[in-house]
């Protein structure tokens, strides 16, 4: 009765705000979803595409439909770089930029993190702005759209149920700014932590048995603020004391003890990051944060006397597709 009366409240929720939109089905398979990404015939059709304002995005985000064999996919596609400084801060100067979406993604699935949607660079054929399609072709990020889900914030604001365990949510969300601590993540809220509608499952086959749905994953997108140039882990965006037992996951805490910075680089040069992109990312930067947020759950790890198993939450939303 309770798991009805929760869709009930979703469905009303998807109705009133999202029926103007044309939903694509969910494509699962990441080969094909990176196939997709890489190799999609373009669509700008206003049935699947969509351009954002920059009073709903200043990367003036604009959603393009990408098919191929008869498959179709939506992607979000950022081309904008601004430098910029945080907000209050000025000495944490960073790139708001579409490559970043890029490393934040490679540095994500190197952990062994499952947090951010498919992502690539790619050059497509569209104008500056809007949906307008062009000759010339402009570079940016492709982030794949996750279908039927809903920003955080809304659920949130409009007291709908969450649609899943409020442990693995909790899990979830501190193991997402853990992952910021170290990207320097300087813009992580509500609004850019997608919940997940759809049943995911840790087997392919369990999708037509329909067995172990996992409900309420959570995506982490917009990454465009990250990477400031500062080595030191700002304690307003990064608040490490709060970040104890079951913050962060058995895998990324294996992710962790297995890092080396000369192979992170060799990953994030092998994306198609250029030389000048790669030195704003600062990786040495990244290498003295990285190693802040290991030696603290190194050393809470070590005081609570508990076993890896005690300590770390079982990270089961990484394995779902």
């Amino acid at each position: 009765m309770q798991y009805l009366k929760m869709a009930f409240f979703l469905t009303i929720y998807l109705v009133a705000f999202l029926s103007h939109a044309v939903t694509v089905p969910l494509i699962r398979d990441e080969t094909v979803i990176f196939d997709l990404l890489n190799d999609g015939d373009i669509n700008l059709s206003k049935s699947v595409a969509k351009a954002f304002t920059t009073k709903e995005s200043i990367m003036e985000i604009r959603r393009v439909g990408l098919v191929k064999n008869s498959v179709q996919i939506r992607a979000a596609f950022r081309d904008k770089t601004v430098k910029d400084y945080a907000r209050g801060n000025v000495g944490l100067m960073y790139y708001d930029s579409y490559y970043n979406e890029l490393a934040a993604y490679i540095i994500s699935k190197y952990l062994g993190l499952n947090i951010i949607p498919a992502t690539v660079l790619r050059s497509i054929p569209i104008g500056k702005k809007g949906l307008k399609p062009s000759k010339k072709l402009r570079k940016g990020s492709l982030q794949l759209w996750v279908e039927n889900s809903v920003v955080l914030y809304d659920l949130t604001a409009l007291s709908l149920p969450y649609p899943g365990s409020a442990e693995y949510k909790n899990h979830q969300i501190k193991e997402i700014k853990t992952f910021d601590c170290i990207i320097g993540n300087v813009d992580r809220h509500a609004g850019n932590l997608l919940v997940d509608l759809n049943e995911r499952f840790e087997d392919p086959n369990e999708v037509t048995d329909r067995k172990k749905a996992y409900l309420g994953k959570i995506w982490a997108i917009d990454h465009s603020r990250s990477f400031y140039r500062g080595p030191r882990l700002d304690i307003r965006t990064c608040k490490l004391s709060k970040l104890k037992s079951d913050a962060i996951s058995m895998l990324f805490m294996q992710g962790m003890r297995d890092w080396k910075i000369e192979e992170l680089e060799k990953r994030l040069r092998a994306s198609g990051l250029s030389e000048q992109q790669l030195a704003h990312l600062r990786l040495e930067s990244i290498e003295h944060r990285f190693q802040k947020v290991k030696q603290h759950f190194e050393e809470q790890q070590r005081k609570s006397g508990m076993t890896d198993e005690e300590y770390y939450s079982s990270g089961l939303w990484h394995r779902v597709w």
